[in-house]
């Protein structure tokens, strides 16, 4: 009697198992982007802290992820996984952006369009491999100016530096007027005598409206 009745708890506990596997497994969003996916790679200057399984948007809309990294020469390669498919036309940028203020990178992929606002057209990308990508974080592109520009960057502090000394030194204008007392104390009295001819002004102003009255009368 006890056998007969752990054998339909068994066959219902089975059939349970394969419906929540069916639903959880079959049916879910993840396993049919798997199913659906494609490749696509791009060519990076380096890949500034992007990481495997880092998001891939499209136009903002979250398409896929970054599958793989790897050196490309004297750059860098990334295989991006996508679930969507869309057009990708000349005009795209592939660019690794900041998720957010607070950190983490991500691909921004803008797929381009057949006709711009110039009324130019753009032919279909059909190579969806080695597509060139680029990087677009402002501390990464500041770095990279300075990089560029060294030597105008050291002269430019050189100058600032011996400007600062002769103005320390009491050289020129700028300097004479901060370290020359003479200059500072003339200064003072010009202030001071300004001070004297508005309050002089605002004294004698009654007066002059009550002429100004006077005259008008006649």
């Amino acid at each position: 009697m006890k056998i007969r009745f752990e054998i339909p708890v068994g066959i219902v506990f089975i059939i349970a198992m394969v419906i929540l596997g069916y639903y959880t497994i079959i049916m879910s969003e993840e396993f049919l982007r798997k199913r659906n996916t494609y490749e696509i790679s791009a060519i990076f200057p380096n890949s500034e802290g992007l990481k495997r399984n880092d998001k891939v948007k499209v136009n903002g809309v979250i398409s896929g992820s970054v599958e793989n990294i790897e050196l490309y020469g004297y750059r860098v390669k990334v295989v991006l996984t996508m679930f969507n498919k869309f057009p990708m036309y000349e005009n795209y940028t592939i660019a690794i952006r900041n998720e957010s203020a607070l950190g983490g990178k991500g691909v921004s992929i803008y797929p381009g369009v057949p006709v711009n606002a110039a009324g130019k057209t753009f032919a279909v990308v059909t190579d969806l491999q080695d597509l060139e990508g680029r990087v677009e974080d402002p501390l990464y592109a500041i770095t990279q100016l300075m990089e560029e520009n060294r030597e105008n960057v050291r002269l430019a502090i050189l100058n600032i530096r011996q400007i600062t000394e002769k103005i320390n030194g009491g050289q020129g204008t700028l300097g004479k007027l901060i370290t020359d007392d003479k200059v500072h104390s003339d200064a003072n009295n010009l202030i001071k005598d300004l001070r004297e001819a508005i309050e002089d002004s605002r004294e004698q102003a009654p007066v002059t409206s009550f002429i100004r009255a006077a005259l008008m009368a006649f």
